[in-house]
């Protein structure tokens, strides 16, 4: 009986051992592959951060080229889980405001005033997301399809009189990479995230009085995941410029 007791603490004491040291492999995984996201952050994050190599991004993250295969395909792949990864916290964010009984134009209002305000607020996130999304779609695929959803609601509801809402999209999203590059630039004045709002309003159809009055309701203020476990390494708040994070 002792023996047989002895042999079944020993497959017990193998199991948790192998157990851990997966646990240690995946953390450590885990690390590399952030470590390898906020070098890649660190560099595209800025006015000339357009061309790079991936020799550039290894050194920027002291990893060897086969590391970075391991977590990413290509150059093209980075760039893509980077866009996603840089915006998909700051939009879950934004949807939890936004994502209430609220009209179209109330809520497109809202999240072109969150994107343009968080670019003056953080612009180095604000030049990742445009180098990121040059050649994809304008501020990723998500803020993209959500953005055409949110006015085929507005013209089914009669808030917009525009007719085609692929021509709508391209409006509101080509207007707010313009005006991000006109902030990153120092172009921008204080207040373009409103004037931005209510003009693309108008060209949605949106009357101009209404237009002037859902632009000056308050832009309550975003919360951040609270699950910090689960949140990218990129996200806009773990990039946030320490000014901005007090």
């Amino acid at each position: 009986m002792a023996k047989q007791s002895t042999a079944t603490s020993a497959r017990r004491g193998h199991k948790v051992n192998l157990e851990r040291r997966a646990e240690i492999a995946a953390e450590k995984r885990r690390r590399t592959r952030a470590s390898i996201l906020v070098a890649a952050f660190n560099l595209i994050g800025r006015e000339d951060g357009k061309y790079y190599r991936v020799e550039d991004f290894c050194n920027a993250a002291s990893v060897a080229r086969g590391t970075f295969y391991n977590y990413f395909n290509s150059i093209a792949d980075l760039y893509s889980i980077l866009a996603d990864e840089l915006s998909a916290d700051f939009n879950d964010a934004v949807h939890e405001v936004i994502d209430q009984p609220l009209s179209a134009a109330t809520r497109t209002a809202l999240a072109i005033r969150y994107h343009i305000k968080a670019a003056m607020d953080n612009p180095s996130w604000g030049w990742a997301i445009v180098h990121t999304s040059l050649g994809s779609e304008v501020l990723g695929p998500v803020v993209s399809m959500q953005a055409k959803q949110t006015i085929v609601e507005g013209i089914a509801a009669g808030e917009f009189s525009i007719r085609d809402a692929e021509l709508g999209k391209a409006l509101l999203l080509g207007a707010a990479l313009g005006n991000t590059l006109d902030v990153l630039h120092g172009r921008a004045t204080p207040d373009c995230p409103e004037r931005l709002a209510q003009s693309i309003l108008l060209a949605l159809g949106v009357s101009s009085e209404d237009a002037a009055a859902i632009v000056g309701q308050p832009l309550p203020e975003l919360r951040p995941r609270n699950d910090s476990a689960s949140a990218s390494p990129v996200n806009f708040w773990a990039v946030l410029p320490a000014s901005k994070s007090d």
